[in-house]
């Protein structure tokens, strides 16, 4: 619940009592909460998939539930399907609160592009589940997982045009940052919430299908013969 929606939560409310639009002055297509609202979407879905999904399937790995899952007739696929089902309406319901959130503290007003968010939100889920699910599939607890979970989220918000544009960083930098999963999905939902002004959704569409395709059977082999037998 705290990754989910308390964190999020909390970091739009902070926006709105410090007043932060007069305060930061950045070129941009849209106002700063604007912006600020949709990359903390994508924020809390990165939130979801990295920590909560990880340490969760840490617990069950401890618990041996997942022993007692691999002796069923509950096939490693339909597990992770189940779970990529359950994120994605979590990730929903995370993405509905916030706007409301958004649209009460801050005015902000949705373009008809809005329509396309749920196949966005169902991209950006699964794509950051794989990242727990990998994650749980290598650390054995929360000691050794906690590195991983935190390089892995610390360099997705740096690099991820969730709270500052990315353009403002080395050109290196940026460069680097277009091709990970959250500045992508950063963008999409803007482009999905607002419109004009982000001008390059297929690219980022088509980025955002490659780390699925890519990552979705890697982190299904890694589970299946690591932790779930």
């Amino acid at each position: 619940m705290f990754f989910t929606i308390v964190l999020p939560a909390s970091i739009l409310l902070v926006a709105a009592f410090l007043g932060l639009e007069r305060v930061v002055r950045i070129d941009l297509p849209v106002s700063y909460h604007a912006f600020l609202l949709s990359g903390v979407i994508a924020f809390a879905m990165m939130n979801t998939g990295v920590y909560t999904a990880a340490y969760t399937l840490i617990d069950y790995r401890r618990a041996q539930i997942l022993k007692r899952f691999a002796v069923t007739p509950l096939r490693p696929w339909q597990f992770v399907l189940a779970q990529v089902l359950a994120r994605f309406v979590v990730a929903l319901v995370q993405a509905v609160v916030l706007l409301i959130l958004g649209f009460w503290l801050f005015r902000v007003s949705f373009s008809l592009n809005i329509l396309l968010l749920p196949p966005v939100i169902f991209l950006g889920s699964t794509i950051f589940l794989n990242f727990g699910f990998l994650i749980a599939s290598i650390a054995r607890d929360y000691e050794e997982a906690a590195p991983y979970t935190s390089i892995t989220g610390l360099v997705l918000v740096f690099l991820g045009d969730a709270f500052f544009p990315v353009r403002n960083l080395p050109g290196e930098i940026a460069a680097v940052a277009n091709f990970l999963p959250l500045k992508p999905l950063s963008a999409t939902l803007r482009h999905s919430l607002f419109g004009a002004g982000f001008p390059n959704p297929p690219t980022d569409l088509l980025i955002l299908l490659g780390w699925l395709v890519i990552l979705s059977p890697i982190t299904f082999l890694v589970f299946a013969r690591r932790i779930y037998k």
